[in-house]
């Protein structure tokens, strides 16, 4: 059955999965460019993806470029949604699973910008910016909650280490088809991954550290999300000029994940 499916769907699910992909990469884009706006202290809007979705929506001919992210981030959706319906042929049960649900984790929180997407294309409310701290609130209500959130925070600490490790592995090369192009060009798109990634990494630490605060602290005004983690840091002695860094890195993290589409090979993007 799995086979076959693969089969069946081989003809569209690159294509699908490149513009996945790109999408992304925008979305990092303009979080970054409202990163910046808020380490100037020039803005209130939500420097996270949310918040990207609705600048975009703001600018002129909006509704058009909303129009055209939002069909990219329900594409992505249906890619990561597939990839872990799917599997990658020749990985262990145990690997394979495990990257399953890595895709269906991303497929749910592509799912939820997607919605927000059309939410603001439809002109209504897309929620009050504070999810996380609700999230929190409600597993702290439950047994164990303040170990689940530390349990929690250290697991998105890991993942940030993980993509920051990029920095100097450089394995995100192995996904690229770089072969045959000029070692200016091949120099640049690692460059372009290796600090791209580790930009995300540190985010990912940030939102991390929050949540294991969140726990052991017993307060779930302590955890946060991409916004909150970037505002608070702002918000710190050396905030603003770290936060440019990093805004600047994630920034480089978005143009990467447009080349990454562009130049992902086609194995990568089927079995990601």
């Amino acid at each position: 059955m799995t086979s076959t499916l693969r089969r069946e769907t081989a003809s569209w699910v690159e294509p699908v999965g490149r513009i996945g992909l790109a999408t992304q990469g925008v979305l990092y884009a303009v979080v970054a460019m409202l990163a910046l706006q808020v380490a100037s202290g020039h803005s209130d809007d939500r420097a996270d993806q949310r918040g990207a979705i609705e600048s975009v929506s703001s600018q002129s001919f909006g509704r058009v470029l909303l129009l055209v992210l939002t069909l990219g981030l329900a594409l992505h959706c249906a890619w990561r949604l597939l990839l872990a319906i799917r599997g990658a042929p020749g990985d262990d049960d145990a690997k394979d699973w495990v990257k399953r649900a890595g895709h269906f984790g991303r497929a749910l929180i592509y799912a939820g910008f997607t919605v927000t997407a059309v939410r603001v294309l439809l002109d209504a409310d897309s929620g009050g910016g504070n999810e996380h701290q609700q999230a929190a609130s409600k597993a702290l209500d439950l047994p164990g909650g303040q170990l689940v959130l530390i349990v929690l925070g250290v697991a998105v600490i890991g993942t940030g280490v993980w993509h920051a490790s990029k920095l100097f592995t450089r394995s995100f090369a192995d996904d690229l088809d770089v072969d045959g192009r000029s070692p200016a060009l091949r120099k640049t798109v690692l460059v372009l991954g290796a600090v791209g990634y580790a930009a995300r990494g540190v985010v990912f630490m940030l939102i991390g550290w929050f949540l294991v605060q969140a726990g052991v602290d017993d307060d779930p005004n302590e955890s946060a999300g991409l916004d909150s983690a970037l505002k608070r840091l702002a918000d710190s002695t050396y905030g603003p000029g770290v936060l440019r860094a990093l805004a600047v890195g994630l920034l480089i993290f978005g143009v990467y994940r447009v080349v990454d589409a562009c130049v992902r090979t086609r194995e990568a993007v089927a079995n990601a």
